[in-house]
């Protein structure tokens, strides 16, 4: 493995605002700025606290607003989505379309914090799916079969699972061997050498490279990836080339000197 190890990664899932009962310090530009820098990060792709816990469709502002303050240094907005109802959202398509002007990179939906049915998005998905944008979810929102459903009714819609803990590969292999779709991210991916045996067997491609900086501790996924067994390709496609391809990300990493953050990993835990 080179030197530089991180420089040039795409983080998939960062967090901006804070959790009432998470350790972590609220996360604001200043932090995801220092998050870049602090691993020599690409980019990043940003969702709202606000969106998840409080105000589901307000949020999305405060994601757009971080993310075009960190244009220039790769940092893209991810949009949360509720069904429509008067006074909150009075159409899915035109929120997508919204969404496309802005240049939102991808959407999120938190079906069981939010309280309804994953069923109920169909005109989400759709317009998703017709403008290439990914849809992005916590295994803890939605069921199984329900992910099965959306991915089998709408097979040009990119969807990433994040989140996914402990003991869950069977699971998640039925789901990705299932649907060419489907991707995985590493926020939380606990299974022992878990990235490594879906590589193995063919599916780095669908795999991120992302933290969760604002509920997680970032190291806990750099260590999962930069400590794997995997060669430096195959390292370099979790990292950054398959945010490319979904995301849009930057085209060029960003270039520095090398470092060894394998050195420095106790500073991280």
């Amino acid at each position: 493995m080179s030197d530089a190890v991180t420089c040039g990664w795409f983080d998939a899932r960062v967090v901006t605002g804070a959790h009432p009962a998470s350790l972590q310090p609220a996360t604001d530009r200043d932090a995801v700025a220092a998050h870049l820098d602090r691993f020599e990060l690409s980019g990043a792709l940003v969702s709202a606290m606000a969106s998840w816990l409080h105000d589901p469709i307000g949020g999305n502002a405060e994601a757009s607003a971080l993310a075009h303050s960190l244009a220039d240094r790769g940092v893209l907005a991810c949009w949360s989505a509720v069904p429509a109802t008067p006074g909150e959202l009075d159409s899915l398509t035109e929120l997508v379309e919204r969404a496309v002007d802005d240049g939102v990179a991808a959407f999120r939906i938190h079906p069981a914090s939010h309280g309804f049915s994953p069923s109920l998005l169909d005109e989400l998905y759709a317009a998703l799916q017709a403008n290439r944008l990914p849809l992005c979810i916590d295994s803890a929102e939605i069921a199984w079969t329900d992910l099965s459903t959306i991915a089998t009714r709408y097979p040009e819609l990119p969807i990433i699972v994040s989140n996914l803990g402990y003991r869950k590969l069977r699971e998640l292999w039925a789901a990705l061997s299932g649907h060419s779709n489907l991707h995985v991210d590493l926020v939380d991916f606990a299974s022992h050498q878990g990235v490594e045996w879906l590589a193995a067997h063919g599916l780095a491609d669908r795999l991120l490279f992302a933290t969760g900086l604002g509920l997680r501790d970032p190291g806990e996924s750099v260590v999962r990836l930069a400590w794997s067994g995997l060669d430096d390709a195959t390292i370099h496609q979790v990292g950054f080339t398959n945010a490319t391809r979904l995301f849009g990300a930057p085209d060029t990493p960003r270039q520095s000197g090398p470092r060894d953050v394998r050195s420095t990993a106790g500073g991280w835990l």
